[in-house]
C-alpha cells in the first residue's frame, strides 16, 4: 500500500447527538448545587468521554460518562436512528459501580468512578470496556489500604449479545477487571491489527506532573492481556496529569493517529503520526505531530458509505457532540 501522509480537517459545523445532563430527568442523581460559570439554569454535573456504536438490530446507541453527580460518575445511555438525525433519544438507562465486581474502591470522598467506555463487536459479542478506578491493589497484585497512593486503576469488562442487555465479566476473582495499572487506567480505545487487538488507555507512572502517557496492551481474545508499554508522553504538549486524556487510535493510508486531548472547553486535542502502532513519540514527540483539532475527547466514526464523523466534548454542560471530518493531504513536512 501506498502510504500517504493526511491530516484530519473538520468539515462543517457540529450538531447535537446526545443532549447534556439539563434534559436528564435523574432526580436521585441531580446535584442541587448550580455551576456559577456556566449558563443560567445549568447543572453542576457535564457529559466527558463516550462511545458511540450500532446495535446489531440497527439502532445507534452513545454510552457517555456524566461527571459531578451526587453519586460521582456514571454511565448514561441515548439512542438514535441516525448519526445525521439528531439530537437523540435520552434513555435514562444508567451503569453505576459495583463495588461487589471490585470496582470503584478508593474514589476521593466514597464517591463512585465508573468511566469511559469504548464497544467492540466479535463473532455477535459486544465487549464494552471501561475504567472501573482503584482496584484495591498495586500493579503486582499485592493487596492496598484505600489510602495507598501507590493503588491501582483498573480496566473492567461488561458483555452484551445484542448490545442492549449487559453483564459484567467476571473473573477467577468474581472481579469485572481484566487488568490492572499503572495508578489511573481510563479511557479505552481498541483497534484490530493483523488479528491482534490493541488497547489504547490513559495512566500515570507516576505522582507527579508530566507523569502521564498513554499506554497500550494487546490480546487475541479480549480477555486476557500482554503487559503495558509505554506508547506517548510529552509534557510538552500538556504537563499535567489531566493534559493526557482520551487516547483514539485510527489507521489510514499506511498510517497510524493518534488523537490526545489536552483540554476539554478549549477544544484542545492534538494529533501525532506513526507508521508504528506502539510509538507515538515518548519524551519528544515533535517528529510525529501532525497538529491541533478543535474536538475534546474525539472518537472518529464511520457509518455504512464510508463516510466519517468525529464526536466532541467540548461543550460539557451542552452534551456530546458531532461533525463530519475529512482527511487532507499534507502538502510538505508533517
Amino acid at each position: 500500500m501506498r502510504k500517504t501522509k493526511l491530516r484530519p480537517v473538520l468539515d462543517g459545523n457540529f450538531w447535537m447527538l446526545g443532549p447534556g445532563p439539563a434534559t436528564l430527568d435523574l432526580p436521585e442523581l441531580v446535584t442541587p448545587e448550580r455551576n456559577p460559570d456556566a449558563p443560567d439554569g445549568a447543572p453542576t454535573h457535564e457529559c466527558v468521554d463516550h462511545h458511540v456504536f450500532q446495535s446489531a438490530d440497527g439502532a445507534w446507541h452513545l454510552w457517555g460518562c456524566i461527571r459531578k453527580t451526587t453519586v460521582g460518575r456514571v454511565l448514561y445511555r441515548w439512542e438514535g436512528h441516525s448519526l445525521t438525525d439528531g439530537p437523540w433519544r435520552p434513555t435514562d438507562e444508567i451503569i453505576r459501580v459495583d463495588r461487589d465486581a471490585g470496582e470503584s474502591l478508593a474514589y476521593r470522598n466514597g464517591e463512585e468512578c465508573i468511566q469511559s467506555p469504548f464497544i467492540v463487536v466479535v463473532d455477535g459479542v459486544y465487549y464494552m470496556f471501561y475504567g472501573g478506578d482503584g482496584g484495591g491493589v498495586r500493579e503486582d497484585g499485592t493487596p492496598v489500604d484505600a489510602r495507598d497512593p501507590d493503588m491501582a486503576g483498573q480496566m473492567c469488562l461488561m458483555t452484551s449479545p445484542d448490545g442492549r442487555n449487559w453483564t459484567r465479566y467476571r473473573n477467577d476473582a468474581g472481579q469485572s477487571r481484566v487488568f490492572v495499572g499503572p495508578m489511573a487506567v481510563r479511557d479505552p480505545c481498541l483497534i484490530k491489527i493483523d488479528g491482534l487487538w490493541y488497547l489504547y488507555y490513559a495512566g500515570y507512572h507516576g505522582h507527579g506532573d508530566g507523569q502521564a502517557g498513554f499506554y497500550v496492551r494487546t490480546s487475541s481474545d479480549l480477555l486476557h492481556w500482554s503487559e503495558r508499554k509505554l506508547v506517548h508522553l510529552d509534557s510538552r504538549f500538556g504537563g499535567h496529569r489531566w493534559q493526557t486524556e482520551c487516547p483514539h487510535v485510527v489507521y489510514r493510508a499506511g498510517y497510524y493517529y493518534l488523537f490526545r486531548t489536552v483540554h476539554y472547553a478549549t477544544s484542545e486535542t492534538h494529533v501525532f503520526r506513526s507508521t508504528d502502532p506502539f510509538d507515538f513519540g515518548i519524551g519528544d514527540a515533535s517528529s510525529k505531530y501532525v497538529g491541533r483539532i478543535a474536538v475534546a475527547a474525539p472518537e472518529i466514526i464511520v457509518d455504512g458509505e464510508g463516510n466519517e464523523y468525529i464526536t466532541s466534548n467540548h461543550n460539557l454542560a451542552g452534551g456530546t457532540m458531532l461533525c463530519r471530518l475529512r482527511w487532507e493531504k499534507c502538502s510538505t513536512g508533517r
